[in-house]
């Protein structure tokens, strides 16, 4: 009799984690649903986590260990998902921890969703060190996303699906290529496949991921998960899906914005900058022209990046007057 194909493969790229493994292998074989197989990628370990691997692989038929035939998540994932057997796919990381029940809250979900649709649920950061402002403001960010489900809105400021947070149906992820023709960052890369191919996230309001945050992460130590990589993801993104025949207009100057012209300049790509200036008054910056924000209103075709972020009550006063000029988040304007 052959073997029984499991509803389930969870893929799992890992590189050098001996401290953590154990946690999250525990985490996944405890799990009230059963129906599943576990594909590693052992990414060249240079430690014990592959001796830590195959102690669980020899108690549990399930999970599987091969060693990746490149370098780095990108093939690792692509052989993954080349090896799974299921009907379902999901991603997970060797440092994080699976909350109990989650394989069922999530697969429950997906059965009764249509076609074309990830399934995510909010995550929580832990660690043994307080968790930096930035990351608690991310996990924050992640979760608001759950709670409002306006995931595509916010598509262009950050990946607003975490990479060890979903599952879907594997027709659906190899109909868009699988891991193939991705670049770095892969997880950002794949969500915007997502979007691009006209995805439906379905939201949990549970947490689905306690996410380990520690100073040996990948995306703290590559030069592949820095700001820079992220920025020219979503511009190259955005101008060959979003933005068609429209003028394009970057408001803000600062950090975000400098970053934005350079890249949109190394494109090739035309726009208008525009920032908080006394109205009628322009400056020059970078060798571009920054005019009053109020020049869309002379302007009747276009699309609008937001390279500011400013607090709350500032954001509204903003977003307000963006609404009476009748644009809409998520269809004219974004924020970067």
């Amino acid at each position: 009799m052959p073997p029984k194909v499991p509803l389930l493969s969870i893929i799992m790229p890992v590189k050098n984690l001996e401290d953590y493994i154990e946690d999250c292998l525990s985490s996944i074989v405890n799990q009230s649903f059963e129906d599943w197989e576990l594909i590693i990628i052992n990414d060249h370990s240079t430690d014990k986590t592959l001796s830590i691997i195959n102690q669980f692989a020899s108690n549990d038929n399930r999970i599987s260990c091969f060693t990746n035939q490149g370098q780095g998540i990108i093939p690792a994932l692509q052989l993954a998902l080349s090896k799974s057997k299921g009907t379902f796919i999901s991603r997970f990381d060797g440092d994080d921890i699976m909350p109990d029940g989650r394989l069922l809250l999530m697969i429950d979900a997906l059965s009764k969703s249509p076609g074309k649709t990830i399934v995510t649920g909010k995550a929580e950061y832990f660690s043994v060190s307080p968790i930096s402002k930035g990351y608690r403001e991310y996990q924050e960010w992640l979760n608001q996303r759950i709670d409002f489900q306006d995931h595509w809105k916010w598509i262009y400021r950050e990946c607003p699906v975490a990479s060890p947070n979903w599952i879907a149906n594997k027709f659906d992820i190899q109909e868009i290529g699988g891991f193939d023709r991705l670049s770095y960052p892969e997880d950002y890369h794949l969500t915007l496949k997502w979007y691009q191919n006209g995805f439906n996230i379905h939201s949990l309001n549970q947490t689905t991921l306690m996410w380990r945050e520690h100073t040996d992460r990948t995306s703290r130590n590559s030069e592949h998960y820095n700001q820079e990589s992220f920025f020219r993801l979503k511009l190259d993104h955005f101008i060959k899906n979003e933005l068609n025949q429209s003028q394009l207009i970057v408001w803000g100057t600062g950090v975000k914005g400098r970053l934005t012209k350079r890249i949109l300049d190394q494109l090739g790509t035309a726009f208008l900058w525009m920032d908080f200036l006394p109205k009628g008054t322009s400056k020059e910056l970078s060798g571009q022209s920054v005019t009053n924000f109020k020049s869309i209103e002379k302007l009747k075709i276009y699309k609008l990046l937001l390279a500011i972020y400013p607090s709350k009550k500032e954001r509204k006063e903003m977003e307000d007057y963006l609404n009476q000029q009748g644009l809409k988040l998520g269809r004219d304007y974004w924020y970067l």
